[in-house]
């Protein structure tokens, strides 16, 4: 549900006030799409052709739009910012976007979620425009699998990887969706890939987040992928697990310096320490990923809204983010895939 958002619902607010919510979580991190659109279709994320329509170019934010809302969030405490999409790197000069976002004062962390498929073209401009960070979906090692998976071709994929560390994009982080009977059989390969490229390796639980998907079906909690001989001989499972800035738990490897990060959405939820909200390529600005609700800033930015009004969207966002997200897609009301939301 987007909800409208009138031009003023609360009084103004003092410059300096960080962004907390009703339960002490200081929001620091926003997610920005650019764009819905993608040029893979992952089983995970892009809903069947009938069910799936990319907004029209006039719904999605410009990017002096993106850059004013980046601005705002900035004065209230935001200083990690992430571009996503869809695939954010099949929307034309991203780079130019990322140079805005990376001159705004506050901004410390600047990075980018892509499938990487372009980004053998686009790593060294990233680069040089001020990214800091980069993490890369690899679903599978696999060409064959890799096809099925996403439709798409690994090659483009293991050449942006390359590209990314050429650039300096380092350490660069790869981000595996686990799906039982699909590519869970990979785990062992896909840790002795990134450690050989001195990659960080990130696997993640399925989520309930596309429409028409049986997700339990594919589910595999990371839990059972530790049990696995194979994965026991990589990773120090007798390690304590800890935290970095982000949702992922790391066990380091038995043998290097390399560690490999576990995403639990669904086993161990992480809710207690979200510091994030998600703005979507339309302007919707979103506090909790599964709950389906979120404000409308774009609507209220070409209705003439001011740096105030933009700041107290956030500040009702905060206030709105519920203290635990649910992942289910219920019948009785609109559910936004992921694509549609943002990675």
């Amino acid at each position: 549900m987007v909800e409208a958002t009138p031009l003023h619902f609360f009084d103004a607010l003092p410059a300096a006030e960080a962004l907390s919510d009703r339960f002490g979580r200081r929001l620091s991190y926003l997610r920005i799409s650019v764009t819905d659109r993608c040029n893979l279709r992952c089983d995970y994320c892009r809903p069947a052709p009938d069910a799936y329509r990319a907004e029209a170019h006039h719904q999605i934010l410009s990017f002096e739009e993106i850059e004013r809302i980046v601005r705002v969030a900035a004065t209230m405490g935001v200083n990690k910012v992430r571009i996503t999409g869809g695939e954010p790197l099949v929307r034309r000069d991203v780079p130019l976007l990322v140079e805005k976002l990376a001159g705004i004062p506050g901004i410390r962390d600047l990075g980018m979620t892509t499938n990487a498929t372009l980004l053998e073209k686009y790593a060294h401009d990233l680069a040089k425009s001020g990214l800091t960070r980069i993490n890369i979906s690899l679903d599978s090692l696999n060409p064959l699998h890799f096809r099925r998976l996403t439709g798409g071709e690994l090659a483009p994929v293991l050449d942006g990887i390359q590209a990314a560390q050429e650039a300096g994009l380092t350490p660069v982080k790869l981000n595996t969706v686990l799906m039982r009977g699909i590519n869970d059989d990979e785990v062992p390969d896909l840790i002795d890939f990134a450690a050989a490229i001195g990659a960080t390796i990130r696997f993640i639980e399925l989520m309930p987040m596309k429409q028409g998907m049986d997700w339990q079906q594919h589910y595999i909690a990371i839990d059972e992928v530790l049990q696995r001989e194979a994965v026991r001989a990589r990773v120090d499972v007798s390690a304590a697990l800890h935290t970095g800035n982000t949702a992922a738990r790391y066990l380091p490897l038995n043998h290097g310096a390399g560690e490999v990060g576990f995403i639990m959405p669904m086993s161990a939820r992480f809710c207690e320490g979200c510091n994030r909200l998600r703005l979507t390529a339309d302007g919707g600005l979103r506090s909790c990923l599964p709950a389906d609700h979120q404000l409308n800033l774009r609507d209220l930015i070409r209705r003439g809204g001011s740096d105030e009004d933009i700041r107290a969207v956030f500040m009702r966002s905060a206030m709105i983010k519920p203290e635990i997200g649910i992942y289910d897609f219920a019948t009785d009301h609109e559910k936004r895939s992921m694509i549609h939301i943002g990675g």
